[in-house]
Formats: structure tokens, sequence, C-alpha cells
């Protein structure tokens, strides 16, 4: 079979996904180890038996609804190609919104920033990228998720930060912060088992926050005033629907200039608050 007929067959096999093109080219690409350029030169050569084989692995677990970021192990964010695995959750361009919120408002003179629950490490990564003076601490509760933060410092080569294992606050021994940064959990398990959006290939424990969604935000609100050197900012990603919830939890403990930013689609997705004193 040549390329191109692959590519129609495989088209007929997920047609009701609206990304089919996209996808079938990049899993093309990534079996064959090639450029989309290469694709679209030769896409008269015919498959070898083993690539056909790749081929009908990947097509198989896409039609079953597994992430293409899963498959390809690849997800850009910040424009940093980012290695993923299952054990952490896939960079959304929506949290891009909460490293461009932190990138305003650092200072080179306040330099310590703190990732809580970094996943891949793409927040940390993308906020050492772009400010070379700051040291960011990227922390995580899964051994899972901190190789693959660690394998994407190596590949990417940023030489200011450092992953380490916490669960939240809980390995963080005499160190503040001038910046804490967090895109936590926020699901309910209501939200989890009622979203129309194939979240079952994702880690669980870094969607769903628990009864109401608003669990680890709350902790992380009331706890990391004990980690920020004043004054200081905390930046939390969340729910659209928690944006008022989130601004009285800022409030009630004692977080000034509290303010809530929409994302690309309109909805309030980032909030941030000042601790001066």
């Amino acid at each position: 079979m040549k390329i191109i007929d692959w590519m129609i067959y495989a088209k007929k096999k997920i047609k009701n996904n609206i990304t089919a093109h996209i996808d079938i080219t990049l899993l093309l690409c990534f079996v064959l180890k090639c450029s989309k350029e290469y694709l679209i030169s030769t896409e008269n050569r015919k498959l070898t038996i083993y690539e056909m084989r790749l081929l009908k692995t990947v097509l198989k677990r896409r039609i079953y609804g597994e992430p293409i970021e899963y498959i390809i192990k690849k997800k850009e964010f910040w424009s940093l190609p980012l290695y993923v695995s299952s054990s952490v959750l896939i960079p959304r361009p929506d949290t891009e919104l909460l490293v461009q919120v932190v990138i305003d408002k650092i200072s080179k003179h306040k330099k310590k920033k703190l990732d809580l629950g970094t996943g891949s490490g793409a927040i940390a990564l993308a906020i050492a990228q772009e400010n070379s003076y700051c040291q960011v601490l990227g922390v995580d509760n899964c051994f899972y998720a901190l190789s693959v933060a660690n394998y994407n410092l190596y590949k990417l080569k940023i030489n200011n930060v450092t992953f380490k294992y916490s669960h939240w606050f809980s390995n963080i021994i005499g160190e503040k912060f001038n910046f804490i940064v967090c895109n936590p959990p926020y699901l309910s398990y209501r939200d989890f088992y009622l979203s129309n959006k194939n979240l079952k290939f994702e880690p669980y424990y870094a969607l769903v926050s628990g009864q109401y969604g608003i669990e680890c935000i709350q902790y992380i609100i009331q706890k990391s005033i004990n980690f920020i050197i004043c004054p200081g900012w905390l930046c939390i990603e969340h729910c659209y629907k928690q944006k008022n919830i989130v601004e009285k939890l800022f409030k009630d403990n004692f977080f000034i200039h509290v303010h809530s930013y929409k994302d690309y689609s309109g909805r309030f997705r980032v909030t941030v608050g000042l601790i001066k004193n």
C-alpha cells in the first residue's frame, strides 16, 4: 500500500473525528520518522510491512479515542516541543494564559518561582525560558510525572529549573518564593464523569480535586501565604465556573489586588492575588 492509499483508508476509519486529517498526518510522521513536507513529496512511496504494522497499531489507538499526543509522545506548549506520557496531563493552549500572566508580573529583582503540580514541567520550563535570571522549582507528587519533567529539562537544556518530589508544600522546607503558580486539579467527581471530553486516558488525580472541585485550590490558597516572600504573588488556573469562589478564597486569605483573566475563548480561567505583608 502507498502512503496516499493509507491516508485515504485511515480517513474512512476515523471520519467522525474533525481532526482526522491532522491526526493521520501526525501518525504517519511519527511512524515514518519524517516531516510533513516529506509525506507530500513521497505520497506514492510504498509502505513496508513493518511500517504497515506500526500504522495499524497507532491508528487503532486513535480510533479508540486515545489522545494523539500520547500516541506520538509529543505536545508543543509555549513553542517548546515537550515529551508527554499518560503519567502527565496534556498541556492545554489555555494554560499558556497562566504563563503569560506570570511573565507580565515578574520582576527581575524577584527571582524565585514555584510551580506546584508541575506534571510535564510545561509551566516551569516556559517561565524559565522567558526569564533566564530567575530560578524555578517545579514539584509534583508523582515520580512518573517528575521523570517526564526531568526528561524535558534535559532535552530542552534549560538551566534555571529544578524538579523535585513534594505533595503541594509537604517537601518544601525553609523555602519561600516571590511567585507561586499552579494549574491544580479542579474538576469535581461529577464534572469528570459527565464530561463530554475523553479524559479517561489522562491521570485522574491530576484532573479531579474532590466532591466539589475546589478542594485543592482552597488548600493551596490557604497554605501559600507561608511560602511567599512579601510582597509576592499567587497565580492559579481554575474552571471558568469557579471564578467567584476563587476570588473570594483569595480575599478571605488576605490577598489583595485580586484579579481574574479570561482565556482565549473569553472565559475566566486564571486568578492572581498579592500578599503584601
